[in-house]
């Protein structure tokens, strides 16, 4: 089975990578899904989706056995955010058309996105950046990459669901190929800035994000 990688993520967290490159058939013999995973499983008719479906959860069980638990499944809560049953331990999901990408902790909320580096971005980059962001992203596909996979990686930390891509989540400008970013969480209750880590990921942009608040206010 194509596991690329796990490694060490903010002390105790992983981060697991996993390239698709098994037919649908071969995913579903490696499939032991929780009775919620098999019924989320069902609900998915495209094949393209079951396989990025399965290699995911097969990987999130992988990345969670090598840390010595137990993989009990998969729910939602009131938001829609996933979590993990029967634990305190906190995930975070993506997938893309080549690649599944997991992060795990113990303790700290996480978030974690993986996109293309692709001309899509440039069509809704107004849709999701400030003016200071589409300034700096400079049409460049890469930097596109990495403000949407941030700003992806914060909103799944948050996890309510009322958050603007272009309001509430804005990234500091960052050096071309730069492995530490920053972007902050804006409400009306608070304003937190975090440190989010880059990977590249051959044609994709990978990057990741856990609490840790650096600083509140600003």
């Amino acid at each position: 089975m194509p596991l690329v990688w796990i490694r060490p993520f903010e002390g105790r967290g992983r981060v697991a990578l996993w390239e698709i490159t098994e037919d649908l058939e071969d995913l579903q013999r490696a499939f032991r899904g929780s009775p919620a995973d098999v019924a989320a499983y069902a609900a998915i008719h495209h094949p393209q989706k079951q396989r990025e479906f399965l290699a995911s959860r097969i990987l999130i069980q992988t990345l969670i056995e090598s840390v010595g638990e137990t993989y009990h499944g998969i729910r939602k809560d009131s938001y829609d955010k996933p979590f993990l049953e029967n634990t305190d331990s906190h995930f975070s999901l993506s997938h893309s058309l080549r690649f599944a990408a997991v992060v795990w902790h113990p303790a700290a909320r996480v978030g974690l996105d993986i996109e293309p580096v692709s001309e899509k971005l440039s069509v809704v980059a107004r849709k999701f950046l400030s003016e200071n962001e589409w300034d700096h992203a400079d049409h460049r596909l890469e930097r596109l990459a990495v403000y949407w996979t941030a700003k992806e990686a914060l909103y799944k930390l948050y996890g309510e669901k009322k958050l603007s891509f272009k309001g509430n989540i804005p990234i500091e400008p960052f050096a071309d190929e730069a492995e530490r970013i920053h972007g902050w969480i804006r409400t009306p209750e608070q304003s937190i800035r975090y440190e989010l880590s880059v990977i590249r990921v051959e044609d994709c942009m990978l990057t990741v994000a856990a609490e840790g608040e650096e600083s509140v206010g600003g």
